[in-house]
């Protein structure tokens, strides 16, 4: 995808990957809740994902992302018979965006009106901008408080007495589903059970599409 600009207010432009919107593929838009510590004050979000694919840091919440989204693409085999995840290869493939735009005290943080506000208006910018298909929300705040953009309730998926709600619009001429995963750094997450509610939700996406070659996912 060729190189966005972003207006002055988006304090952290997201993270693209390199493939992202590659012929044939399709456009996934991962959206975190927020940063929630100093440390990342003069992280940029592209230079914390790069140290991620480098193996430089860990976090269990990205962990979990790229466990939930990722698909047999995404993985090499390993020593042994074990598999390992190309990190790299994952998130070439995605683009991610951090809903606020600010840092909180802690994961759970109440931003307060204002600042859930601006980041709605940012969110806006990042569609027009990135044009994605799917939309994942990690977090079912976020997911409520996105701007409608006048679409509408979509499917509701569930597995193992766990549901995530959806929304579509039209973007111009794509159609996008956002999807309302929970957030990874819940206490209950479970990534076996969001991986197959993802599934289901990728598989829904191709059949409407009709798409043969599901590349992206």
């Amino acid at each position: 995808m060729s190189k966005v600009s972003f207006r002055k207010a988006v304090n952290y432009p997201p993270w693209i990957g390199k493939n992202y919107a590659s012929s044939g593929d399709i456009r996934l838009l991962i959206v975190g809740r927020s940063y929630y510590d100093a440390r990342y004050r003069d992280k940029t979000i592209e230079s914390y994902i790069s140290d991620l694919c480098r193996n430089k840091v860990s976090d269990p919440f990205y962990t979990a992302l790229e466990l939930v989204l990722s698909d047999s693409r995404h993985w090499k085999s390993g020593l042994g018979s074990a598999l390992k995840l190309d990190r790299k290869k994952f998130w070439n493939s995605v683009a991610y965006h951090q809903f606020l735009q600010g840092i909180l005290h802690d994961a759970y943080a109440d931003p307060g009106k204002d600042m859930w506000n601006q980041a709605q208006d940012i969110y806006k910018d990042i569609l027009v901008a990135l044009q994605p298909d799917l939309v994942v929300m990690a977090g079912k705040d976020v997911f409520n408080h996105m701007p409608t953009l006048g679409g509408q309730n979509g499917k509701i998926y569930s597995y193992q007495g766990t549901s995530m709600k959806t929304w579509v619009l039209n973007l111009g001429a794509t159609e996008c589903q956002i999807a309302g995963m929970a957030n990874p750094r819940d206490s209950n997450f479970n990534t076996d059970v969001w991986k197959e509610i993802i599934a289901q939700l990728i598989s829904d996406y191709k059949n409407r599409h009709r798409l043969t070659d599901f590349t992206s996912m």
